[in-house]
């Protein structure tokens, strides 16, 4: 609890670091103080009371510590939850709270969560050390477009209309998790989705789908889909949602399957698919055969097109790999070239000095005998 006490008014150090984060630190300081109103309005609306404005400083606080923190992203999911855990206790026992359902305060509880990781998920999500593993199970989700439910070992239910409606609904969950910045908006994506993907079974089977159904559904959904940032957004939830939320329930449950399909997804193999190695590779090389196949699917209709884009993209994007990495060689060239006749010339200079340095000393014994 020290920790909070002392932490919570940002130190000079993390001050001066937020500061210089920001062209104007007098609209960082407003910034600051809407945040703290903002936190103290949602709870006026919530309980018809006015906030304690020590619970809403420490919280706009807190807030401000985070923006300026350098520290590594684990150190700082350690101090959110911290937070979480301090916060939680200061609310349950506040004067107002007497006689409230319990549900009632997690509302206020989960607002206060909510609040503060939308005001600092800038400075979280996405951190510096998920970024190179993220853009590569972005891409290569983006290559297996070729997959189709036969590959899964599924199929989908006979009726087209129903069953187009609930796969572009599990779709549109998936996209709205990149738009999202609260963990618990988040996961309810995720959940929703599965939800989507569960109707989705129940159009051709009598039974709920179990993990062995829902896995592979949601395996095709996210190939389907492609959402940007799916490995950043199962890391941020992780990190940020309250423990308690994914140890148990549905909400558990769902994420640990978008867990597993995500690495199913980054560590697919021909085997897992049931293919030939030479196969797998053919299909990943852009020659899959099961093109046509995929097309007459609703729900790929056009992605013969989309691939032709894409792989138009990826030619230019080669091509201007190819032009920086020779910009950047003759750039490194040039500046060797540059030191090296810097030295050169140092050396002639020296070499001009020492003649001339002679050449006065020859003059001045001439002068003087």
């Amino acid at each position: 609890m020290d920790f909070f006490r002392s932490g919570l008014s940002p130190s000079p150090s993390n001050r001066r670091r937020a500061v210089e984060e920001n062209e104007n630190s007098q609209e960082e300081e407003n910034t600051d103080n809407q945040d703290r109103n903002q936190f103290s309005y949602y709870f006026m609306l919530r309980t018809g009371k006015v906030l304690d404005l020590n619970i809403a400083q420490q919280t706009k606080n807190f807030i401000f510590r985070v923006r300026g923190s350098k520290e590594d992203i684990s150190i700082r999911s350690k101090e959110v939850q911290m937070f979480y855990t301090y916060m939680t206790k200061k609310i349950k026992h506040f004067p107002h709270f007497e006689g409230w359902k319990q549900d009632s305060i997690d509302d206020v509880v989960v607002g206060m969560e909510r609040f503060v990781m939308v005001n600092i998920y800038a400075n979280v999500f996405n951190p510096p050390s998920d970024r190179e593993k993220n853009d590569a199970i972005d891409c290569k989700i983006r290559s297996l477009h070729w997959i189709l439910p036969k590959h899964l070992d599924f199929t989908l239910p006979s009726d087209n209309e129903n069953s187009d409606r609930q796969l572009a609904l599990a779709q549109y969950y998936l996209f709205e998790l990149n738009k999202k910045r609260s963990p618990h908006d988040k996961i309810a994506c995720i959940v929703l989705c599965c939800k989507a993907l569960h109707d989705l079974f129940n159009l051709a089977h009598d039974k709920a789908a179990g993990a062995d159904e829902l896995l592979p559904m949601l395996i095709y959904t996210i190939i389907v889909a492609a959402p940007p940032n799916l490995y950043a957004t199962t890391q941020y939830i992780d990190r940020f949602l309250p423990p308690e939320t994914l140890t148990s329930g549905e909400t558990a449950y769902n994420f640990t399957n978008m867990c597993c399909a995500l690495q199913f997804l980054e560590n697919i193999s021909p085997d897992k698919l049931s293919l030939s190695a030479e196969e797998f590779d053919h299909f990943m090389e852009g020659h899959s055969s099961h093109l046509e196949e995929a097309l007459s699917n609703k729900f790929a209709s056009g992605l013969l097109d989309n691939i032709n884009r894409v792989k138009d993209c990826e030619d230019k994007v080669r091509q201007l790999q190819s032009y920086h990495d020779k910009l950047r060689d003759n750039t490194e060239q040039l500046q060797v070239d540059i030191t090296k006749h810097k030295a050169e010339v140092h050396k002639s200079l020296a070499d001009m000095r020492a003649k001339f340095s002679f050449l006065e000393e020859e003059m001045a014994k001439l002068l003087n005998s």
